[in-house]
């Protein structure tokens, strides 16, 4: 099949800031997709819709044509009334045939009189209103359904990071008795480590979040428990959020970080001998994909996006049972350094941003013609 070289498109960005997001995952994806995607050559005219929070923080091609929107992350209601008429608006003035939406949702208030594409990542607001109905408020809730139904009536094209997640918003569309636009499953690309330690601290590395999903409370007692029966003596470092009223052990080691920038979490992760991955739900799980390539053995929890993801690197336990999640994590710690390399450059070669990009684009001429 020839591509032609034709494709115009605007990339918004502009509702993205890093000390605000709820999630750094969805921020690093949205920004290194587009960082790969202004290196394409089958782009005739790329814009992005910024804020000022990004100047100077992203590497772009010089081509990339920037307009600032900081209106889109100065207050919630700005942030509302960016989502549903200002980046319509601006995608209007730059005269490109697609909108590109990577944070996964379009608006409800109005019709796009453009090509739009959506990056997808889950159905986590669904999990919640069956699993955790009181954790989000109502307003939230609701906004973000119907988000998720404008995005299955008006985008011409989704793209999800995982079959797991285009199976969800499939399922999601015909319970919503909606038909839903193609969907492709474009993946997620991870750069190689540079620079990996010579030698690792004694010490292993837990991803805490408030959110209920990743099940930071039952993380915690299960370390614990392992801790004192084993005898650990290195360090159990926090990186994240906790739940409101959880208290840490009062265990010599145990060192929490609310949040880390980029360079200095990625320090802290090649350099410990096994990260610590519990959820409840994911749409891809990029952590223990991270960890293999920074060196460090992941234990992580068993879904089946978790098994999409990892294959059989890694070491999955179950949710519900510490001596599964103990079984693993000893695997993790005496796992070979031979052995993680070769789980690296299997997950590089599997998930790249040169694979994501070609589905991209593919599914762009595809979906125009």
């Amino acid at each position: 099949m020839t591509i032609m070289r034709s494709l115009t498109m605007t990339y918004s960005l502009a509702d993205q800031n890093f000390k605000q997001t709820k999630s750094v995952g969805i921020f690093n994806v949205s920004t290194q997709l587009l960082e790969n995607l202004s290196k394409h050559v089958h782009f005739t005219q790329l814009s992005l819709l910024s804020n000022s929070t990004l100047k100077g923080k992203l590497n772009l091609s010089p081509e990339v044509s920037i307009k600032y929107h900081d209106q889109a992350i100065g207050s919630r209601l700005g942030r509302i009334l960016w989502d549903q008429w200002g980046v319509y608006e601006a995608m209007k003035k730059s005269g490109n045939e697609w909108l590109f939406l990577p944070k996964g949702f379009a608006a409800f208030l109005r019709r796009p009189a453009f090509k739009v594409a959506v990056y997808s990542y889950d159905s986590i607001h669904e999990f919640y209103r069956i699993h955790y109905p009181n954790a989000i408020s109502w307003f939230e809730r609701r906004y973000f359904t119907q988000s998720l139904k404008a995005t299955l009536k008006h985008a011409n094209l989704i793209f999800t990071d995982s079959d797991f997640a285009k199976d969800e918003l499939r399922r999601l569309a015909f319970s919503f008795k909606l038909y839903p636009p193609k969907i492709i499953t474009a993946g997620i690309g991870f750069s190689e480590y540079k620079n990996l330690p010579s030698v690792k601290r004694n010490s292993i590395l837990f991803l805490t979040s408030s959110w209920p999903h990743k099940l930071t409370t039952r993380g915690v007692n299960f370390i614990e428990r392992w801790q004192r029966r084993t005898g650990f003596s290195g360090s159990v470092d926090l990186v994240g959020s906790l739940p409101v009223g959880l208290r840490l052990p009062q265990l010599k080691g145990w060192r929490h970080h609310s949040r880390l920038p980029e360079q200095a979490y990625r320090k802290f992760l090649s350099e410990s001998k096994a990260l610590l991955f519990f959820s409840a739900y994911e749409g891809f799980g990029m952590p223990p994909v991270e960890a293999v390539i920074a060196g460090t053995c992941p234990v992580f929890s068993d879904l089946s996006v978790t098994r999409e993801v990892m294959g059989e690197r890694g070491y999955l336990f179950s949710n519900d049972s510490y001596e599964s999640f103990e079984e693993s994590l000893n695997k993790a710690l005496s796992v070979s350094e031979t052995q993680i390399k070769l789980w690296a450059e299997q997950l590089l070669q599997r998930h790249n941003w040169e694979k994501v990009v070609a589905r991209i684009i593919q599914g762009l001429e595809q979906v125009r013609k």
